[in-house]
């Protein structure tokens, strides 16, 4: 069975594949017997995380099988399902091969983490379009950016839409427009910032609005640039997350593809010794959509990558 084939095995189980649910759990019981069939003995951790282990495993690979609810095929079920491909390959390399848990809610697995391998390699489409547009197939990730969201509150008046002068409003939505076009202001080249959700209330066509919550979210792989970028939007930070460099592991078998930073969290930022690969993603690199494609080609190279890179690492 092909990479693809079993992408699609994955998919049939259903589009939305939420954390802790039956359908990723479906997903997790037909990875287990892939698992199997390549040689690995099948074993879960207290979080629920999926192994597939050959021997003295001090090397890892694998991603996530949990999805969003409009995800395409790719996300995350690329890396466990490569990593079987890899580990069919290598039949006599003690490796392991893990299906985390609940990525798209926290992420929730990998953090359970308790043990330390040598290294976790994880193999992922790119969910962006620079190497599409560089025309490369794969790409290095050298770290993963930094997060921090948080929140601003604008407070102003409730007064009638039709019978209050212009001059004398408290507009609370007028002033967390402004700030909006502050966020986008502020991001400087290695950072981006979003405000990519607003609460008005009472949130009635005839009401002035009196009351603005805006949802930031600004990120950085450099931690100075992201500190720099939280003073500089001015908002009340509720969680932050420091940038994670990542390993060199795919970087000594492909010392000339491209090196590129994630802007989104991976279960990798959590797991000791993590390095990364993207695979180039098509579309726009449209991702968390149906429309989210990576080649068979590019596939098959970034499969090449991980089972060279697995090796090396296992000798």
């Amino acid at each position: 069975m092909t990479v693809l084939e079993r992408l699609d095995e994955i998919y049939a189980i259903a589009q939305h594949r939420a954390a802790y649910s039956p359908e990723e759990d479906a997903a997790h019981e037909l990875v287990a017997r892939w698992m199997r069939e390549a040689g690995l003995e099948v074993s879960h951790d207290e979080a629920g995380n999926l192994f597939g282990t050959r021997g003295a495993a001090r090397v890892w690979t694998g991603s996530h099988l949990d999805s969003v609810p409009t995800a395409g095929r790719f996300d995350g079920a690329l890396g466990v399902v490569a990593a079987i491909e890899a580990a069919s390959r290598l039949r006599d390399t003690p490796l392991a091969v893990v299906a985390f848990r609940a990525e798209e809610t926290g992420p929730m697995g990998s953090k359970k983490i308790t043990s330390v391998p040598d290294a976790y390699l994880e193999l992922h489409i790119e969910q962006g379009p620079v190497l599409a547009n560089l025309g490369e197939p794969l790409g290095v990730v050298t770290a993963i950016a930094g997060q921090a969201r948080g929140r601003k509150v604008f407070e102003g008046r409730a007064d009638h839409a039709g019978t209050t002068p212009m001059d004398a409003r408290a507009d609370a939505l007028v002033e967390a427009a402004r700030f909006i076009l502050h966020v986008r202001g502020c991001a400087v080249p290695g950072t981006v910032a979003t405000v990519g959700a607003i609460e008005v209330e009472p949130n009635a066509t005839n009401v002035v609005p009196a009351k603005v919550t805006v949802a930031v979210d600004a990120r950085s792989a450099d931690g100075a640039l992201l500190d720099s970028l939280i003073e500089k939007i001015g908002f009340d930070v509720q969680w932050k997350s420091d940038p994670v460099l990542m390993g060199d592991a795919f970087a000594a078998v492909l010392p000339d593809a491209p090196r590129l930073v994630s802007g989104a969290g991976h279960d990798a930022m959590f797991v000791p010794n993590s390095s990364m690969l993207f695979v180039r993603s098509l579309n726009g690199g449209v991702s968390h959509h149906p429309d989210e494609l990576s080649s068979a080609d590019d596939i098959a190279l970034a499969v090449d990558a991980l089972t060279t890179a697995l090796a090396r690492l296992a000798q």
